[in-house]
């Protein structure tokens, strides 16, 4: 019984092992292609070529139920990362002063929403195209998410933990309750006070690093997402991006090797080996 436990706790953080790896692994291929691409915003774009470029962010038609989130600017939103979450200590501070201030919380639903917006570099103006972090996370809509399916699950969280996405500048927390315009609270059960709604947005006129792969539609430049290379979104500038990728690295990397020890030794234990 006992070696079946710990092999059993072997596989698992065998398995937590690859994750941190995995995650290292992202990070080292974002830096490398960040590094390698934001040198200067070349004069002409080509097609299939990847560029880094900061530029001004120009709204053009914002995102679904965007009017509905409480950013304190009147600027449109152009898109924004969201997330459905329940605190596991009934408790949450609403006026911490950067995310993820109360590390108690469950995120049962995540995603993407995204208009049309461009950003221009002072040579041209660019537009993004988002589909592809939509697609590579599988991101829920927020208008089919219902406050009563509460269900989290390892795969609940990956929009808003992406490692593609670096927004810190409006960041929001309301309580579920109190947001008749995006969930029908009144056709629901009565909500409790512990579930809120958080978003991370990209507005109108305000800096934006952007890099990905170059497509050309009718004439106009698109900067998007492949399989060749990810399509990253920074409000913090390349810089500050790099600097946060190169803690990942060294954060998920220690923490891979430092599973993996652990991980062998109790399967070692549980095997009979040695």
């Amino acid at each position: 019984m006992v070696e079946a436990v710990s092999t059993l706790f072997g596989v698992v953080i065998l398995a937590s092992s690859l994750w941190f790896g995995h995650r290292a692994i992202t990070a080292g291929r974002l830096y490398q292609s960040v590094s390698t691409s934001a040198d200067g915003s070349p004069s002409t774009l080509v097609d299939g070529e990847t560029v880094a470029i900061e530029g001004t962010v120009n709204v053009r038609d914002p995102p679904p139920l965007s009017n509905a989130l409480s950013i304190d600017e009147e600027a449109s939103v152009g898109a924004y990362v969201w997330r459905l979450k329940e605190s596991e200590s009934y408790e949450y501070n609403l006026d911490a002063e950067e995310p993820g201030a109360d590390m108690n919380m469950i995120t049962y639903a995540s995603g993407i929403e995204s208009g049309t917006f461009t950003v221009t570099d002072g040579q041209r103006e660019i537009r993004i195209d988002t589909d592809w972090l939509t697609e590579t996370h599988d991101s829920a809509a927020i208008a089919t998410e219902s406050p009563d399916w509460t269900v989290s699950t390892f795969l609940s969280k990956r929009s808003w933990r992406s490692p593609y996405i670096h927004l810190e500048e409006h960041w929001t927390v309301n309580s579920i309750a109190d947001m008749e315009d995006i969930f029908d609270t009144e056709a629901t059960e009565e909500i409790p006070d512990d579930e809120y709604f958080e978003t991370r947005a990209i507005l109108d006129g305000e800096t934006l690093a952007v890099c990905g792969e170059v497509s050309v539609d009718q004439g106009t430049p698109v900067i998007q997402g492949s399989d060749k290379e990810p399509l990253v979104l920074s409000d913090q500038g390349f810089d500050e991006f790099s600097c946060c990728l190169r803690y990942q690295i060294l954060k998920y990397g220690l923490a891979a090797g430092g599973s993996a020890a652990i991980a062998s030794l109790t399967l070692a234990n549980g095997l009979g080996i040695g």
